[in-house]
């Protein structure tokens, strides 16, 4: 690819993605200075690794894999307290109505379930998309998925079916 192409097809890939790819990173960490940076980050490495880019996920589903990664690397090397409340506040407002006790609910998932809840409901990506980013088995997502919404409907209660229009697939979205 030559560097003409190359800058072309990165600012499309751009163009298309950085919002979905930062709402995402925002949901996954709370912050909105970490998730610039991750964002920013898995931008950079989608750029140096765009020749590598195989087309057997979407391009979309690839990021968030960056992301996931970044994520996860930032978390093992920065045991940083942060502001639990600020970070809430700042996850409610990435949802289309800012819902606070949906950004609290989804802070008590475990790492896993909140990975895959948030490609598959917050962010739309099929059980075998979310899959792929995370690196495990389909079944795994399924249930991944399956078990963070009955957690989250646990927590919620009747609010729970109020909260269906904060994500991208309604919470009740049968799988």
């Amino acid at each position: 690819m030559h560097d003409d192409q190359r800058r072309i097809a990165f600012e499309i890939l751009y163009a298309e993605n950085a919002t979905p790819v930062y709402r995402f990173a925002l949901r996954l960490c709370g912050n909105r200075d970490d998730a610039e940076d991750i964002t920013a980050e898995a931008f950079a490495q989608a750029f140096r690794k765009l020749g590598e880019y195989r087309s057997d996920s979407s391009q979309r589903t690839w990021l968030c894999a960056i992301v996931l990664n970044q994520w996860r690397m930032r978390k093992r090397k920065n045991q940083v307290p942060e502001d639990r409340l600020e970070s809430l506040r700042q996850v409610a407002s990435s949802f289309k109505f800012e819902d606070f006790e949906l950004a609290e609910a989804l802070s008590t998932l475990s790492d896993p379930l909140r990975e895959a809840f948030l490609l598959v409901k917050g962010e739309g990506f099929t059980h075998a998309e979310a899959a792929k980013a995370l690196r495990v088995p389909v079944g795994t997502m399924y249930f991944r998925v399956h078990t963070a919404v009955r957690q989250l409907r646990g927590l919620l209660g009747s609010k729970a079916w109020e909260v269906e229009s904060q994500c991208e697939v309604p919470l009740n979205h049968e799988m």
